[in-house]
Formats: C-alpha cells, sequence, structure tokens
C-alpha cells in the first residue's frame, strides 16, 4: 500500500465539528471558508440556471443580511 506524502494529517476539516477559534484571525478565515463552501455547487445544492459561483455568493449574502436566521438547504 503506497502512502501520499502530500497528505496533511492535522488539517483543518470543515466538519469535524469544532468549535470556531477565539483568535480574531482564525475565526474571520473559518467565516470566509463556511461562507465559500455555502456557495459552492453540490449534487445536493446546485446552482440556479445561468448562475455562477460568484453571483450565488452575492445572493446568499443578500438573503442572509434580511432574515435574522441563515438560511437552510434541509427542506
Amino acid at each position: 500500500m503506497s502512502v501520499d506524502p502530500n497528505i496533511d494529517y492535522h488539517a483543518h476539516d470543515p466538519e469535524d465539528g469544532e468549535e470556531r477559534s477565539t483568535d480574531p484571525v482564525l475565526r474571520e478565515a473559518q467565516e470566509l471558508e463556511a461562507k465559500m463552501r455555502r456557495a459552492l455547487a453540490t449534487k445536493d445544492d446546485p446552482l440556479r440556471d445561468d448562475e455562477s459561483t460568484s453571483e450565488r455568493l452575492r445572493r446568499l449574502e443578500r438573503e442572509g443580511s434580511s432574515p435574522s436566521t441563515p438560511t437552510s438547504s434541509d427542506d
């Protein structure tokens, strides 16, 4: 069995359930990562017709700033 020398076993996994960092710089990076992950198209949440990832990101920001709670796609 071969081992990939480029694997970082200590890399951040966004789904590992860790709390947000108390360091403001790290917290900002974690929030940006979460925002970018929400903007990416997935099989369960594809892009709308003629929508780019950057357009989706802008739309999510508009929708997120209107309601007091974040939107969820768990319909």
